[in-house]
């Protein structure tokens, strides 16, 4: 940032918070993080408020120290589609990172999704046909379809623990901030009270 030519060196890695107009993040997985850099270009551009900074951490230049901010909401309102994206994270997300035949909770990048009609027997890629799958549970199923009659959450059924379907945007804002880090609820979570009903 050329307007602040020197930064003390602890500044440089801290990280704002970015909310909307509305005081709810942008995205909650991941959350809604900029630089601190980028958060002071959007100061000086008028385009957020800051709401909190970092205790004793500051950006300075010969004629200019600015409070390194911690939480930082956009003047205007940035839009969010009721309807979320279809992707392979949203599946995730939605499914809350639990394989949908044997009932257990994996991390990301252990788990695959699963068309329950295959796609070799005319099976859609949408929401109300795909479900998350461990990959041992997605290669037991293989091209078969879903059984629906076997016994929820026991592995080598393969029948879905719930029924998929398209979840809304705020759905999934508040299912990424059950699987928000440690580190991340210690530096925000006061500011995503808005979802108080989850850590009651």
């Amino acid at each position: 940032m050329s307007h602040l030519a020197h930064a003390e060196r602890s500044s440089l890695h801290l990280r704002t918070l970015v909310l909307n107009a509305d005081a709810k993040p942008l995205s909650t997985w991941p959350l809604s993080l900029v630089s601190a850099q980028d958060a002071v270009s959007a100061i000086w551009r008028d385009r957020v408020t800051v709401l909190e900074t970092w205790a004793d951490a500051f950006f300075r230049s010969p004629s200019t120290t600015i409070a390194v901010p911690k939480v930082v909401m956009l003047r205007e309102y940035a839009p969010i589609s009721g309807n979320p994206k279809f992707c392979r994270r949203s599946v995730i997300l939605r499914d809350k990172f639990r394989c949908q035949f044997c009932g257990t909770k994996f991390d990301s990048h252990d788990l695959t999704f699963d068309h329950l009609i295959p796609r070799a027997r005319g099976g859609k890629t949408v929401w109300e046909n795909v479900v998350a799958a461990c990959i041992p549970c997605n290669a037991l199923k293989a091209d078969r379809p879903a059984n629906h009659s076997g016994r929820r959450g026991v592995a080598g059924s393969l029948r879905p623990l719930k029924e998929p379907r398209r979840p809304t945007t705020s759905e999934l804002l508040r299912a990424g901030l059950e699987f928000l880090p440690n580190d991340l609820r210690e530096d925000f979570g006061s500011w995503l009270y808005w979802n108080a009903e989850l850590q009651s």
